[in-house]
């Protein structure tokens, strides 16, 4: 295992360092405790040109019969925002792939702690280093009242986790892939010597339900199944209240995160007896779903579902209220068609047409058949002559789905 650590340039004093769960060393570094907490570990030392002057000989000294392997790592003063980026990129040069590895903290000068911990966050992506922990031997909490003073050690690595919640919780938001943040919130697991069997129970079936429902409004938005991520995000708002209360600090993180995912899906949300009883609500909340994937860039579902839509606009403006019939769904399809082929042939208007009293009827067909050829050139992968190029493709799926706020809603 690899230890990163820092050496100061300045006066150093004995220090008992006392480790979270119990266990202390005398040193006046706290690197020099770190080797005694973790025997043969391969150790880094970062040092500046004045830090290996006056620090490093004793230091060495110190650790040479505890650790496997030491070496000396020179680094600038971090002056500047030049000397800062050669300073991260050098850390980052020393480990290697995968590796487990131990940052300490402690004795970083300036900016250095804020940089190495920016780096432990980083590694865990760009090298997905085992990141064993974050010590930081807290000397400005040190008991003062006994010689040599004690100072308290903190494990920080928990919040470099902070980075994956919320990588995790904007994929959510911005994609809808909520893989990532169901994982999260399936990891955390609360002190069992503080919890009792029965709240730990209620505590796991919280963590369980949120992260189902998680995954459930994912997989209906990637699927494309409206009803389904409707429902799914009216659950996933129940769930993730309820866990958001009994969680506590064991996913502080997931507390604010939580709101901002509920505030995204809840304009998606109906619950399973509106979307039973109300289909004119149902319809409006879709082509809120339309707008939705035009903003997360998904433009196959948006205009997969906009085509669905306007088929069950038309349906429901006709007082034909059972709009998963697949019987009445195909009979619309070729009542749309027939107005096509006779508006070519200029055999009869939409006044005389079916759609008479329906408004906007006009607009609607013309809809239905750019929206159609658009879709049929997206699924068949460009696999005719004549198939659109993607540089004007984007465009015209938004236009097209954005012109259905143009079509007026039936009554209830």
């Amino acid at each position: 295992m690899k230890a990163i650590t820092f050496l100061g340039a300045g006066r150093a004093f004995e220090t008992v360092y006392v480790m979270p769960d119990g266990r202390e060393h005398t040193a006046p570094f706290f690197g020099v405790a770190l080797a005694r907490f973790y025997p043969d570990l391969t150790m880094r030392v970062f040092v500046t040109e004045k830090a290996r002057e006056t620090h490093l000989a004793q230091f060495q000294q110190l650790v040479e019969d505890y650790v496997a392997e030491l070496e000396p790592v020179d680094i600038p003063d971090g002056a500047n925002e030049e000397e800062l980026w050669a300073l991260f990129q050098t850390v980052v040069d020393q480990i290697e792939d995968r590796e487990p590895v131990i940052f300490d903290i402690t004795h970083g000068f300036r900016s250095l702690p804020f940089l190495s911990f920016l780096a432990a966050a980083y590694l865990r992506t760009v090298k997905e280093i085992d990141l064993q922990a974050v010590l930081y031997g807290n000397f400005e909490a040190r008991d003062t009242s006994v010689d040599p003073n004690r100072a308290p050690v903190i494990d920080l690595t928990r919040f470099v986790e902070l980075f994956d919640w919320m990588t995790a919780a904007d994929r959510f938001i911005r994609f809808g892939d909520a893989r990532d943040l169901a994982a999260q919130l399936r990891s955390t697991q609360p002190d069992p010597r503080s919890t009792g069997k029965e709240a730990l129970r209620e505590w796991s079936h919280s963590v369980k339900s949120a992260a189902n429902a998680l995954e459930q409004v994912s997989t209906a938005l990637r699927l494309i199944r409206p009803a389904e991520a409707m429902e799914a995000s009216q659950a996933l708002r129940t769930r993730l209240l309820e866990v958001t209360e009994r969680i506590g600090h064991h996913a502080q993180p997931f507390r604010p995160l939580s709101q901002r995912v509920i505030d995204a899906y809840t304009p998606l949300a109906l619950d399973q007896a509106t979307l039973a009883q109300d289909p004119v609500r149902t319809l409006a909340v879709e082509r809120d779903l339309v707008h939705w994937y035009l903003e997360q860039n998904q433009l196959v579902q948006a205009i997969a579902v906009a085509r669905e839509w306007l088929v069950t606009w038309a349906m429901l403006h006709l007082g034909q209220e059972d709009v998963l019939d697949r019987g009445l769904r195909s009979e619309m399809e070729r009542a749309f068609g027939g107005l096509l082929r006779a508006r070519r042939e200029k055999k009869v208007t939409l006044v005389e047409s079916l759609f008479a009293d329906v408004p906007r009827a006009e607009l609607a067909v013309t809809l239905f058949d750019q929206i159609g050829q658009v879709r049929n050139d997206i699924l068949h992968a460009g696999k005719r002559k004549g198939a659109m190029r993607t540089s004007k493709l984007e465009g015209k799926v938004r236009r097209l789905c954005e012109q259905l706020d143009e079509l007026p809603l039936p009554s209830p």
